[in-house]
């Protein structure tokens, strides 16, 4: 079996030539082919202490368990210009001609956003990093010949911020001129701003730089050691603060007795920034930037024995290509939004499709959001914005232009191959796939990256297809797939901006009006070459809603299979601003409709794309801290190899996200590939701890949110509560909780308790429980009318509000009998 070679260009050129009879020509380049190896196969893990935590070297070989595969992840960039300039660099080095070194490494401090190393496989870190150990090391006569020119252009960029404190400019100097003269107080001035704004994981960041690898600091060492210790206790480190302030104390000087006392006495006494009781309706899925995921809390009596809707919309989920089919949607209001009255809406499409929901156990695509007292929903070809108060049967605004939901690349693949199996007689001997296949179950049940929105700064931004409008006159056709399609998880969609209030469309991306300006790069590499690229994104698929950053929104971007991350200017018509490649998909493949929800905490963006590795980044400039690694988990794709595609590729069954919780130091990450939770510490990538998703045998797989340092996911028959500050035990649930009964809709996470939908009933779950066994405070049977489960589930902070696919309810408690014997909630005006 041959193995896969992965070029490094610090391999040597002997090895290469090793290889030569594995390459190819390809318009004069040498393309090392691609080799396929079977993936490695793993065994059980031996799970400790009853959390739910288990060791990293408890894997053992997995003997029989054939089916239980772990893969390797995405390839990262190297880029082989910068590695050059590096060895030049290191050859005017050691000639002891420092100013050539020096311009070489200046390029490579300023063009290496995306390029990344790494010692071991498993942590990679930026280019920057390297130069940045290497000029520290420096004699005194080398460093000062650097400085020559490092100086001036950092004192060029504080002349013209015009303001010592401007975030920007300092930020830009730490980034591309630390080892300068003025470096360090750059650093120690932006750490200052960061404590100001919470951000104490960035703040402690800058200042173990300024005492770890700055040579010669001329800031004051004290200041330094106390800030750090300042950061230590908001933490939670005692141990760390009392260090630091150990090491402030011993610095020869003055000490600045005041501040010592006070830092001194802040050990112990300081906690993070948790979510409190006061949270307000979101505009993001999973809450805020952070992914908290904590909505409203209700009012006390909010929670009947007996419920039902008050108000609904709805739509028929026609399986049709006749786009036009989709644009009627009805309101019912009062007495027509339950019972018989709702019950005649019900077509037999829809109840096809309700049969199908219970009997394979999904889970609608479809989310919420609400901002200033407006609730927004997708349809099959549009968004409708209603008043969230008044519940009136009038849209407060609904777009003139429709969109056409579009089925992505890797899925159209895998059902024509699906038919033409079912046509063999192949799926008659074996158990029919449970996952979405048509049209419509897709877009209600399937791809939750069509479904995704986000409501920033006033502005709705929504993941669509193809547009057109009421006359039809453009309207797009259906693609389908091919024979000789590659079997990668691309897509091609728009990320449309509108204005909240309004409904105005602000601008869309791609943007396939502008024309592109490119320079073409030269065949020798130049450090003082600036390349110029389109302003605007020309193609590619959005794989989640974004989030905000200043006056930036940043977004992930499939290209191909490949996965960047945009941030797009909002005053200029989503204009970019920098862009960062982060990986390639893997030939083990990946999960075409998990989302790639983005998070930000303080400086740091964090991305985990469903491809083996999670990414840091600096949100200002797109430049990656470090990448780390972990392990993916699948079992065999037989529907692709039955038909000679990838080999190796796989089927995933993780999470139903692609997420990163920032907490602390710890960045705690959820993907699609893999069935465990990894916190790593997210300025090192150390692994802090590692927890399964069903560490008692019931298994969630989507997350609820965090409050009050404990971590709640569910799933179809639990949920499950990890101790955030206990290094991930578990703390709560993991058993089954209702009786055989199943989960068909997300569940929702308040300050009040945990809501489940189990069935036609909601589940009031508490917080926490003194035995870890769930306390059931309070169970309301939902009667909806129309025969459904319930689905997700969303708190104004007022009303519940239940997502149904093709439909949006209002619940209210039941208790008015009206003289037909029927009931009439007591919350209709």
């Amino acid at each position: 079996m041959m193995t896969s070679v992965k070029f490094d260009s610090r391999v040597g050129w002997m090895l290469l030539m090793a290889f030569a009879l594995c390459c190819e020509p390809v318009a004069g380049q040498v393309v090392i082919k691609k080799m396929q190896q079977e993936p490695q196969q793993i065994g059980p893990i031996r799970v400790l202490r009853g959390g739910g935590r288990f060791l990293i070297d408890d894997m053992v070989p997995a003997g029989n368990q054939a089916q239980d595969l772990e893969s390797g992840g995405a390839t990262l960039k190297t880029d082989p210009d910068l590695e050059q300039w590096l060895e030049l660099a290191d050859r005017y080095q050691k000639d002891g001609n420092y100013q050539a070194a020096s311009r070489f490494w200046q390029a490579v401090l300023e063009r290496s956003g995306d390029a990344l190393f790494s010692d071991d496989d498993q942590t990679y870190f930026s280019l920057v990093n390297r130069v940045e150990d290497i000029l520290a090391g420096l004699p005194p006569k080398g460093l000062q010949a650097y400085r020559v020119k490092a100086d001036a252009s950092a004192k060029e960029i504080l002349a013209a911020a015009g303001s010592p404190y401007d975030s920007q400019a300092l930020s830009q100097v730490v980034r591309q001129y630390f080892l300068s003269s003025l470096g360090d107080e750059a650093a120690l001035t932006l750490s200052t701003l960061y404590i100001d704004r919470y951000d104490f994981v960035g703040a402690y960041r800058l200042l173990k730089k300024i005492v770890g690898h700055y040579p010669d600091p001329t800031v004051s060492l004290q200041e330094v050691y106390l800030k750090m210790a300042l950061c230590e206790a908001f933490f939670g480190d005692a141990s760390g603060a009392n260090a630091s302030i150990a090491k402030a104390e011993s610095v020869a000087g003055e000490l600045d007795r005041r501040r010592f006392e006070m830092v001194k006495s802040s050990v112990g006494q300081l906690n993070r920034n948790v979510p409190g009781t006061a949270v307000r309706p979101s505009g993001l899925p999973l809450g805020d930037s952070r992914r908290y995921g904590v909505m409203p809390a209700l009012p006390r009596h909010a929670l009947g024995d007996e419920m039902q809707p008050i108000w609904q919309f709805y739509f028929d989920p026609v399986e049709s290509y006749n786009w036009a089919d989709f644009k009627n949607a009805t309101v019912l209001v009062g007495t027509e939004a339950f019972g018989d009255a709702a019950a005649d809406t019900v077509t037999s499409a829809e109840k096809e499709l309700i049969k199908s929901w219970r009997e394979k156990g999904w889970r609608a695509t479809g989310q919420l959001v609400f901002h200033d007292d407006q609730v927004y929903f997708k349809t099959a070809v549009d968004i409708v914005c209603w008043d969230a108060h008044s519940l009136s049967e009038v849209f407060s605004w609904r777009p003139v232009w429709r969109n056409a939901f579009e089925i992505d690349d890797y899925t159209k693949l895998v059902i024509m191959f699906r038919r033409n199996w079912n046509r063999a007689g192949r799926l008659r001997q074996q158990s029919p796939s449970e996952a979405p296949f048509s049209t419509r179950e897709i877009q209600l049940f399937g791809d939750r990256i069509a479904a995704q929105m986000s409501i920033l700064d006033g502005v709705l931004y929504t993941i669509e297809g193809e547009p057109f409008d009421d006359r039809l006159e453009n309207l797009p056709a259906r693609q389908q797939s091919h024979w000789n399609t590659s079997a990668r998880r691309s897509r091609s969609n728009y990320l449309t901006a509108y204005d909240a209030q309004s409904g105005l469309v602000l601008w869309s991306l791609p943007n396939r009006e502008k024309e592109a300006v490119v320079v073409e790069e030269a065949q020798v590499p130049d450090p003082d070459q600036e390349l110029v690229e389109s302003p605007y994104l020309r193609s590619g698929g959005f794989m989640g809603s974004p989030v905000n950053y200043r006056n930036l929104v940043i977004a992930p971007v499939n290209q191909g299979g490949a996965i960047s991350v945009y941030a797009f200017d909002t005053k200029q018509n989503g204009k970019t601003v920098w862009k960062s490649f982060l990986c390639d998909e893997p030939e083990t493949g990946a999960v075409p409709w998990s989302p790639i929800n983005l998070s930000i905490d303080g400086s740091d963006l964090f991305v985990s794309c469903g491809l083996g590795v999670v990414f840091v980044l600096d949100p200002s400039t797109g430049m990656i801290r470090f990448a780390k690694r972990y392990h993916r988990k699948g079992v065999e794709n037989k529907l692709l190899r039955q038909y000679g595609r990838n080999m190796n590729q796989l089927n995933f069954d993780g999470w139903s996200s692609d997420t990163v919780i920032p907490y602390g130091q710890q960045m705690i990450c959820f993907s699609s590939d893999t069935d465990t939770i990894e916190a790593f510490n997210r300025n090192t990538g150390e692994l802090i701890w590692r927890s399964e998703m069903n560490p008692l045998g019931t298994k969630v797989n989507y997350l609820l949110g965090v409050y009050d340092d404990i971590l709640y996911a569910a799933g179809p028959e639990t949920v499950i509560g990890y101790d955030l500050q206990g290094e991930g035990r578990m703390v709560l649930g993991g058993e089954q909780l209702f009786g055989g009964e199943k989960s068909y809709g997300r569940g929702m996470l308040t300050a009040d308790g945990i809501y489940l939908p189990v069935g036609n009933k909601i589940v009031q779950i508490g917080l926490t429980s003194p035995t870890e066994k769930p306390e059931i405070i309070k169970e309301a049977h939902v009667e909806l009318g129309t025969g459904a489960p319930l689905g997700n589930l969303y708190s104004d902070g007022e009303k519940i509000w239940v997502h149904g696919a093709n439909r949006l309810y209002v619940l209210g408690k039941t208790n008015l009998p009206q003289a037909n014997g029927s009931t009439k909630s007591d919350d209709i005006k």
